[in-house]
């Protein structure tokens, strides 16, 4: 059960920083409107939080992704 916990608070500790960096970058998406290597710097944040979601079964933070 330990083992449980500690992959949570590993993905809990990857996803708030994760979407920190999305933050980021949105803000200089919208200053750089057609910068593409920082649209997809967002398109691939997003996808490893949805990866680490679908990998703990977290279906609805999948499905937001």
């Amino acid at each position: 059960m330990e083992d449980i916990q500690e992959i949570l608070e590993d993905f809990l500790i990857e996803a708030f920083e994760l979407i920190e960096q999305i933050d980021q970058d949105l803000v200089e998406l919208e200053a750089k409107p057609d910068d593409l290597d920082l649209l997809n710097s967002i398109f691939r944040v997003a996808h490893t939080v949805k990866g680490s979601s679908s990998f703990l079964n977290f279906d609805v933070l999948t499905k937001l992704t």
